[in-house]
């Protein structure tokens, strides 16, 4: 959600940090899909979309719908400039070189490394007996990942990266929370700090070696842009897919039933991942701004306005998905929003996916995990997840 940092009361309809829609936005995604799937949120300063067909057609048309607000008039900083926040023909170079980057990679040798890294760090705490799923596994097994494919070492971690980590998800949600964005702004700076870090001595291998070793005559500058992209894409594979875990494992171990399907072989694991992605992907919302005025849903969308596809509501439609609600481990088709839509669609998916599978089939032919304790949520309503998901071992 990017709009407007005006601070406002807090709207009737619907207040995304609310506590009770933090633990379940669901419910008022639902009610407003039924009631107002178009509408108008002014403490957010933009109108809200919950249909599936209306979410999906505004991340496909870049050309009435900017990713890149300095098209609609809005003052952008020059940190928040990245192959998230471009359009074409300015995104479409550093695209070709990012997806080239990205289709470089061994992903059978990348899925050997993540699968080693897994078992390394889920045999202490299987033996350990009770761990927190998040913060013991899925934040530093993400870490790697991400850092093993672009070619890097991880960065140290610890309270000064968990903060400046905090501060830029934050600011995500800068239109709610104003004095969240000059804070996310130094965030991005620091993480950029560490990128040209990297760029100054490139990897000759992963992704980012393949992009300091065909930067030239890609058409991509080597400037701050290239450097907001590479922070944005290590940023969002280390995060994203940390959140993505703790939601599917916590899932899961609410409904055993399909945990059983899926240790029985009764249901497919691939397909299983793709409905984990659809009822509960992290990223629940992404804006554009309205190039033209366009008629929306029976709405009129001035030029200049801001439209957020909020794609987890989407993903949840009964028009797209039957029974939207019920895990449906083989759904087939699953055309979900979790990975975005169109020129912005994620560019590591394939990833994901892999990341996804073997940290399940690592958890699935081991002993079950079982809660041991209330999962914790962080307050974001851009990109939600949990901090902490403590979990003990179920001994045979």
């Amino acid at each position: 959600m990017t709009a407007s940092t005006t601070a406002h009361a807090a709207d009737p309809l619907f207040n995304p940090l609310d506590d009770d829609v933090l633990s379940d936005p669901y419910p008022a995604y639902r009610r407003l899909r039924e009631t107002a799937p178009v509408y108008w949120h002014e403490q957010l300063g933009c109108w809200l979309l919950t249909r599936f067909a209306d979410c999906s057609a505004v991340l496909r048309d870049s050309q009435r719908f900017a990713a890149d607000f300095r098209r609609i008039g809005e003052p952008t900083p020059p940190t928040l400039l990245s192959l998230q926040t471009l359009d074409p023909p300015d995104h479409t170079p550093l695209r070709h070189l990012a997806l080239d980057a990205v289709r470089a990679q061994d992903l059978k040798a990348v899925e050997a490394a993540l699968t080693e890294r897994a078992d390394a760090l889920l045999g202490p705490l299987m033996d350990r007996g009770t761990f927190d799923f998040v913060r013991d596994f899925a934040d530093p097994f993400t870490l790697f990942a991400i850092t093993r494919f672009i070619g890097v070492d991880p960065p140290r971690t610890g309270d000064a990266f968990d903060r400046l980590n905090d501060d830029l998800d934050r600011s995500m949600d800068a239109q709610l929370a104003p004095d969240a964005l000059d804070p996310g702004l130094k965030a991005r700076a620091a993480f950029n700090d560490l990128v040209r870090s990297w760029l100054a001595d490139p990897p000759r291998a992963g992704a980012l070696g393949y992009v300091a070793t065909h930067l030239a005559g890609s058409g991509v500058a080597n400037d701050e842009v290239l450097v907001s992209s590479v922070r944005a894409f290590f940023h969002a594979g280390f995060e994203v897919p940390s959140r993505f875990l703790g939601n599917a494992v916590a899932r899961l171990l609410r409904h055993p039933d399909a945990e059983d399907a899926l240790r029985t072989g009764t249901a497919a694991l691939d397909p299983a991942i793709e409905e984990l992605l659809r009822l509960s992907s992290p990223v629940h919302a992404l804006s554009r701004g309205s190039t033209e005025d366009v008629e929306l849903g029976g709405a009129k969308i001035r030029q200049g306005d801001v439209v957020t596809a909020m794609i987890a509501a989407a993903d949840r439609d009964p028009e797209q998905f039957p029974d939207p609600d019920t895990m449906v481990l083989d759904r087939h088709p699953n055309p979900h929003l979790g990975f975005g839509r169109g020129s912005h669609s994620c560019l590591g998916l394939n990833v994901a996916r892999v990341e996804a599978r073997v940290v399940l089939s690592a958890l699935l032919s081991r002993p079950r995990l079982r809660l041991a304790g209330e999962p914790v949520v962080r307050r974001n309503a851009t990109l939600r997840g949990l901090s902490s998901l403590p979990v003990t071992v179920t001994r045979p």
